[in-house]
């Protein structure tokens, strides 16, 4: 497992193991992403690790949902509407880059998984961090 990089650290080692883990299928993904994207098997590659990060996206928010709830987290109904939004998109991205609808989808998907899944680790899972820190 790769250690995560201290910018993403919110303060609790489980989280952060598996934000480091999830990091890392980011990372494979844009890796595919980056290579051949106007070509099937680069889109078919990418769809492939697409799906990696959305199932262990998944499996991170049950696991996240559940630690929240454990702590009796005052924002979690906000934190899993956060969660089911970004499963969402992810979900609609697959769809694009399976149909290949557009030439801007390799972009917009490399923008989306860097952009928007490192800013839920650096303000809504900060949000908590701060919250279950503060009550120990």
């Amino acid at each position: 497992m790769a250690n995560l990089d201290p910018t993403y650290s919110i303060g609790i080692p489980e989280m952060d193991a598996q934000h480091a883990r999830w990091i890392q299928l980011i990372e494979r993904f844009r890796a595919a992403a980056s290579d051949h994207m106007l070509e099937q098997a680069g889109l078919d590659a990418a769809a492939h690790a697409l799906e990696k990060l959305l199932e262990y996206t998944q499996c991170h928010f049950t696991s996240e949902e559940r630690f929240l709830a454990d702590r009796h987290y005052p924002g979690i109904d906000d934190h899993r509407r956060a969660h089911r939004e970004l499963e969402a998109k992810v979900v609609a991205l697959l769809g694009e880059i399976r149909a290949h609808k557009t030439n801007t989808t390799p972009l917009k998907l490399n923008l989306f998984v860097t952009v928007w899944l490192m800013e839920h680790i650096m303000q809504e899972d900060a949000a908590y961090a701060s919250f279950v820190l503060g009550k120990r």
